[in-house]
């Protein structure tokens, strides 16, 4: 055990558990915010919250999955072996869309699409997906 949540992950594993989580909450404060049309509150909220999860995503987790999958490195076995497969290709793309958007909202209004509320919608739905699939990899990696 070298983290500090008490499983046998390591001290980034519960590093990146916990940023996730807490990045999350920051974008569903940002969300509460747009629902209540506080939109001087949620751009910069979340904003800054895509761009800070860029963080965790290059420093611990690029490196892991890419551990995983080259072979160099196992979280997940039996049943869950892919699990962690599937949350990085998810969360890559989730990651890269919550990047258009929080770009194409808070600084390049002109680029498309031009009603993009449903771009919000998608990306708030995936980010949500793949904070519960990294909570999900924890688990399976590391406490089952």
């Amino acid at each position: 055990m070298n983290g500090f949540l008490g499983t046998e992950a390591s001290f980034l594993s519960d590093i990146s558990l916990v940023s996730t989580i807490l990045l999350g909450l920051v974008a569903a404060f940002g969300g509460i915010q747009a629902k209540r049309k506080k939109f001087s509150t949620h751009c910069p909220v979340m904003a800054t919250a895509a761009i800070l999860n860029w963080l965790p995503v290059l420093l611990i987790m690029i490196p892991s999955w890419l551990g995983v999958v080259q072979g160099t490195e196992k979280l997940a076995s039996g049943l869950f072996a892919n699990v962690p497969v599937f949350h990085g290709i998810l969360g890559g793309l989730t990651q890269l869309l919550m990047t258009y958007t929080v770009t194409r909202m808070y600084w390049f209004e002109s680029l498309p699409p031009q009603k993009p509320i449903w771009l919000m919608r998608t990306t708030i739905f995936l980010w949500i997906l793949t904070v519960l699939g990294g909570i999900g990899v924890y688990l399976v990696s590391f406490v089952i």
